[in-house]
């Protein structure tokens, strides 16, 4: 299964002081882009961040929905971040499926709207 991933940092303001956002950064943030780096090495997503913005977008590929909330939950900086997360139909699902819904709906207007 595909999914669309967007995240967007969840700005603290100024509620922390310069040293305890320095140590968020190296004991959350760093380790999390080491992670989601090592998933597009190994073929599991692919992505990057909103250049000059606190953001980013990712598509990732999982087994299964409980596959995918065990992958995000890994990343240090997961409850830090404000997800998106929409599952992705393959382009050849669609393919397959719109003749089916055309004649469908041919069905349907020849019957008057009422399936037949």
């Amino acid at each position: 299964m595909l999914f669309l991933i967007t995240a967007e940092n969840i700005d603290p303001g100024y509620l922390l002081p310069p040293e305890q956002s320095f140590q968020i950064i190296e004991q959350a943030v760093v380790p999390s882009f080491q992670t989601l780096a090592g998933w597009v090495s190994e073929g599991k997503a692919k992505g990057g961040v909103f250049p000059g913005e606190r953001g980013g977008a990712m598509v990732v590929e999982a087994s299964s929905l409980e596959d995918l909330d065990s992958m995000m939950n890994q990343l240090p900086f997961f409850g830090l971040v404000k997800w998106q997360v929409k599952a992705l139909m393959p382009f050849q699902a669609v393919v397959q499926q719109l003749p089916q819904y055309i004649a469908g709906a041919r069905q349907m207007m020849q019957g008057g709207g009422r399936p037949s």
